[in-house]
């Protein structure tokens, strides 16, 4: 049989399509038999270890909180990436275009080992981010956009029904260990399941929901979305519940809008409107986080922020180097000064932007802009003029990312989903755009 990622579904109907079809390619092997090969095992193997597979069960974590050795951890992600070089090699249809935008921006990422204030960790991690972007492009070569977020589905599921059936034997390795030993929605101790930490952990559960609400039908969908819904209730997550409650409103409505209206005139609503929410929200933060009992600091969020518009203006060009100031004794100042991460070492600045800016400088920050503009605006188009279900659920999990990127560190991030699924986006709708451009793409009318 073949596997559920490997079917696409319009109208209750399932139905094949050819090697012509969204992103495949004239004279390709037909995408529904690779899917049964080692090939598309690799891929859905990569996929849950950004997810945070290879950090929940590799990386021993004590009961009170103490990380153990992650030589283990590190070992099998560089197999990975080893797999990936002839993984590279035998890709049956690689465009110059593509190959050359992954490498030049992998290719930077190693670069800044030159101007690194720690250059072996961005070696190592640059390359490791540079191999990430690699097999996002393999992949997006490979196979079709409701392929890839079908598999991307499946894998969700198994990680998150593994991650509460692990939970529920006893197996400490999924606990998540808060330091402010807050507890879960249910009232007993939070959990990450399978995936980085919990809060990670609700924010996939929520691309969960985007992709079961656009993808499924029925039942399928019911148990998808009960799924994902207890494991947030577990994991105690405030953001992923949030932007499981903000799916299931948004996504019927990007169902309706989608379709009828084209990006442009969509925009001009959407920004002013976004600016005016901003600006209000900028002038009442304080006395309504405190009214819901929150942190107006967003757990010292903003005061790391502060150290990160510093760090930028000492290095605004090319930055301090990928993955590198928090391995100096620069990036220990964040930790001694913000008190809600007492007795925690703060290990990025939980913006993905600031971040991405400290690491590769303005530079940097403009190639992760360009990116993210070009796979979001060429999505909507996907769903308009290609595959509405695949189209609205891609735009979906790119606006989810847009939501949580400035509270967290999604993007140029050596291993995580974030940054793997943006480069799969951008070189799927660069490969469909350059394909309908030829005339080798069909449009549906």
């Amino acid at each position: 049989m073949r596997p559920a990622w490997a079917q696409e579904r319009r109208g209750g109907a399932l139905r094949r399509r050819d090697a012509a079809a969204v992103g495949g390619a004239p004279g390709c092997e037909s995408p529904p038999s690779r899917w049964k090969s080692l090939r598309g095992a690799y891929f859905a193997v990569y996929t849950a270890f950004t997810f945070g597979l290879t950090a929940a069960v590799l990386i021993p974590v004590s009961p009170d909180g103490e990380v153990g050795d992650n030589t283990l951890f590190s070992l099998v992600w560089i197999v990975m990436h080893m797999l990936s070089v002839p993984l590279l090699l035998t890709a049956r249809r690689l465009d110059a275009v593509g190959l050359s935008l992954a490498l030049v921006v992998g290719g930077y990422l190693v670069a800044s080992t030159l101007w690194s204030v720690s250059p072996a960790d961005s070696l190592v991690y640059g390359a490791m981010a540079a191999g990430n972007i690699i097999v996002a492009y393999v992949l997006a070569t490979e196979f079709t956009m409701p392929q890839i977020l079908r598999m991307v589905l499946a894998v969700l599921l198994i990680l998150a029904v593994g991650g509460m059936l692990a939970h529920l034997v006893g197996y400490d390795q999924v606990l998540d260990h808060d330091t402010h030993e807050r507890e879960n929605f249910l009232g007993g101790r939070r959990i990450r399941g399978l995936f980085t930490h919990n809060i990670m952990a609700g924010f996939y559960c929520a691309i969960g929901v985007v992709l079961s609400l656009a993808l499924l039908r029925g039942l399928r969908r019911v148990a998808a979305l009960a799924v994902f819904a207890v494991f947030v209730l577990l994991a105690g997550s405030a953001t992923g519940l949030f932007l499981m409650v903000a799916a299931v409103v948004l996504v019927p409505l990007a169902r309706a809008v989608v379709p009828r209206i084209p990006l442009g005139p969509l925009l001009t609503v959407l920004v002013p409107l976004m600016v005016a929410v901003g600006a209000l929200l900028w002038q009442l933060w304080t006395p309504l986080m405190e009214l819901l009992g929150r942190d107006p600091t967003m757990t010292g969020r903003t005061t790391m922020w502060e150290f990160g518009y510093s760090a930028i203006a000492e290095r605004p060009l090319v930055g301090w180097g990928f993955n590198a100031y928090f391995h100096t004794s620069y990036g220990e100042e964040p930790s001694r000064y913000v008190p809600q991460f007492v007795d925690y070492e703060i290990a990025h600045f939980h913006n993905s932007y600031i971040q991405t800016a400290v690491d590769l400088g303005i530079i940097g920050l403009m190639m992760l802009l360009a990116v993210l503009i070009a796979a979001t605006a060429r999505s909507y188009g996907f769903a308009r003029t290609h595959d509405v279900d695949a189209g609205v659920a891609l735009v979906m999990v790119l606006a989810i990312f847009l939501i949580a990127s400035p509270t967290e560190f999604l993007f140029f991030n050596y291993n995580q989903f974030g940054m793997f699924m943006l480069f799969v986006a951008f070189f799927g709708m660069l490969r469909l755009r350059r394909a309908t451009s030829a005339g080798t793409e069909p449009v549906r009318r």
